[in-house]
């Protein structure tokens, strides 16, 4: 162990950003590895030194342990942060980094090799006496023994990939006509995920939580908990919004989890930051899943209410410091409340999005957080996760901190491409959601989301300063005849018109000048509005005597109008004349999103059935397969394995029976 003078971070985005400003507050020069397409990432930029190390795509420059310790090397790092996601629970890649004289900011190699498999962690876990849920982790993989003990523990049931997170191999059964195919496919996406076709199989629990609990150890034998995260609000298995402490959390019950997690941190000798994740029945029995051996994306909340720097405690460890308090010293002050936004379309399945960030607000109030690496004119791609920001607010108490992610989320204004933002709006304004009556299933059985509905004032409202917006912007580009005021027809009576789309609904505006204000009219009603002034883009407007601030955007012919009080609505403007519809090619299968086509499954003359699976993509971490919607001949296919495409790419065609 020794000082570390500089530091190398393994990762990218808003996860180096965290790194860099903890080792900057403690004087610690940085060193940022990049890929060929982050090379003008703002985490670069922040960082004091950077290393290009390779090719766009993961395996190609952050995945590469060889090159990442050669940069540590040759700026002289004296440690490297893993961050979290790529190398981070890789323990060949923590033992190189300690073989190579460096020091690994983490747990030690073997902690992460007993946690790495699901099957060793729980059988660890039940020699140290932490409850576990009922299940089969044996070493016969044998699809009969799998589905023999499948029908002993009794339905439902979780099939699980033991090398895995995040969702893949993961199949939920619950009747055993589902069995034989949810296990072939389970293997299958282990082994293509993971390189690992190990499953293990749990007790499926319809009504549970998932509540983590953050664990720390030192060098020196102490381990301590620093209290729980609520990590219930998922969907497909990911996290969607966290929070500490827990709505169902009571002393008695923090106590019991709380020592079950320290216990499991000291079974494997825990010595960094790690996270203990339990599932919690109704009846509030709880069950050991998973270690998760390195800092969670969700951290901010648990430094919100302790008021503890995490990363700064993970430097500190790994130098050799012994912890400086004691469990007893710890203490929960207020609650804190993390939303995830991310680059996807909540209309389209959740689909990943990418493109150039061209407007990116926020106001910075007391208590608010924001854990982001991107700005202006940045772009989300399709390379890596499409996570833009992390949004952390704390309160004095929950229903504080659920205001002001309420306030924040609708003060947030990013624009150029599709996000989340409204559907984490809806979920925190609901009601189960406000009075904490929820589990895993919130988002898939009781929580509805039906897109934005604005009122049918705020959107009348928003295109009428949409019209003072855009007539302001022609008059002070202007060149031609600049002494002759704004707006002057030689026909006074015949007012100019604008065509507008919303939702795919067309209408008609029309507006005048009489006097210094604008009267803009639209399905029968009339505003008077005028612009009061403008301020760093910020536009305030008074319509119908009604004042608020305006921020605009536009990205091609879409603009994005946005108020504290009409929140965020997109308008498209359309050409006086509606254009020819585009043809559609018959048969034709388009691009869902912008990836890279992994497996082609078809060819030219191939029959296949509605169902069948024709070829899947990835992008941004994100699997999906294409699948025949109908029966037919496949007549032509115009793409192949590796291909980049984008969004509504051609990617066969097929002749439908």
């Amino acid at each position: 162990m020794g000082e570390i003078t500089k530091l190398l971070i393994a990762n990218r985005g808003e996860i180096a950003i965290r790194i860099i400003r903890t080792c900057r507050e403690m004087g610690i020069s940085t060193v940022a590895v990049f890929s060929d397409a982050d090379e003008n990432a703002l985490f670069v930029q922040k960082a004091d030194e950077a290393v290009r190390i390779g090719g766009k795509q993961p395996q190609e420059s952050y995945l590469l342990a060889d090159k990442i310790i050669e940069a540590a090397k040759i700026t002289g790092a004296d440690a490297i942060h893993p961050g979290y996601g790529f190398l981070s629970e890789r323990a060949d890649f923590a033992q190189a980094v300690i073989d190579a004289g460096l020091i690994w900011i983490g747990p030690h190699p073997e902690a992460i090799i007993n946690m790495g498999s699901k099957i060793n962690a729980k059988k660890i876990m039940q020699q140290y006496g932490v409850p576990v849920i009922p299940g089969y982790q044996g070493e016969d993989q044998s699809h009969q023994t799998i589905r023999t003990k499948a029908l002993e523990i009794g339905f439902p049931i979780l099939l699980k990939a033991s090398a895995g997170g995040g969702g893949k191999g993961m199949r939920i059964v619950r009747e055993e006509k589902e069995l034989d195919k949810s296990i072939e496919a389970a293997k299958s996406e282990a082994l293509s995920g993971f390189g690992d076709d190990t499953l293990l199989i749990e007790k499926y629990f319809d009504s549970s939580r998932h509540i983590e609990f953050q664990i720390f150890g030192d060098k020196h034998g102490n381990a301590v908990h620093i209290f729980e995260r609520e990590c219930s609000i998922q969907r497909r298995y990911q996290k969607i919004i966290e929070e500490s402490p827990s709505p169902i959390m009571t002393l008695e019950l923090r106590k019991k989890m709380g020592a079950a997690a320290v216990q499991a941190a000291k079974a494997i000798g825990y010595d960094n930051a790690g996270t203990v994740e339990f599932i919690v029945a109704p009846d509030n029995s709880f069950y050991f899943l998973e270690v998760n051996t390195r800092l969670q994306v969700e951290h901010p909340v648990t430094e919100m209410i302790s008021g503890m720097d995490l990363v700064r405690l993970q430097i500190e460890t790994a130098e050799g410091k012994p912890f400086s308090f004691q469990q007893e010293d710890l203490k929960i002050n207020g609650h804190a409340i993390e939303t995830r936004i991310y680059a996807e379309d909540p209309a389209n399945n959740f689909m990943p999005v990418s493109g150039k960030i061209s407007k990116w607000s926020h106001s910075d109030i007391q208590g608010v957080r924001y854990d982001s690496a991107i700005e202006e004119s940045g772009t989300i791609d399709i390379y890596y996760d499409p996570m833009i920001a992390k949004v952390i607010t704390h309160g004095q108490n929950r229903t504080e901190a659920i205001r002001k992610m309420n306030y924040t989320l609708s003060d947030l204004v990013i624009a150029g491409m599709t996000t989340n933002q409204s559907f984490l709006k809806a979920i925190i304004q609901n009601d189960d959601f406000q009075n904490g009556n929820f589990n895993t299933h919130f988002l898939d059985k009781v929580f509805n989301y039906e897109g934005e509905k604005p009122s049918q004032q705020n959107l009348d409202f928003a295109i009428v300063a949409l019209q003072i917006y855009r007539t302001h912007q022609r008059d002070i580009q202007r060149t031609l005849a600049p002494e002759v005021p704004a707006l002057w027809r030689n026909n006074i009576f015949k007012p100019q018109k604008e065509r507008y789309a919303y939702q795919g609904y067309e209408f008609e505006v029309f507006y005048h000048q009489e006097g210094t204000q604008l009267s803009v009219s639209f399905a029968e009603k009339v505003f008077k509005a005028q612009l009061i002034s403008e301020i760093n883009q910020n536009y305030v407007i008074e319509i119908n005597g009604i004042r608020n601030s305006f921020l605009f955007a536009q990205t091609e012919q879409n603009y994005l109008v946005h108020s504290k009080a009409t929140g965020m609505i997109t308008y498209k403007a359309l050409p006086r004349f509606a254009p020819p519809k585009e043809e559609t090619i018959k048969g034709g299968y388009i691009a869902p999103m912008p990836g890279e086509v992994t497996t082609v499954l078809v060819k030219a003359g191939d029959i296949v059935k509605s169902g069948d699976a024709l070829l899947k993509m990835i992008s941004m971490k994100m699997e999906s397969t294409i699948e025949a919607a109908e029966d037919g001949t496949i007549e032509e296919v115009f793409v192949e394995p590796k291909q980049f495409v984008e969004n509504g790419t051609l990617l066969l065609k097929m002749k439908e029976e």
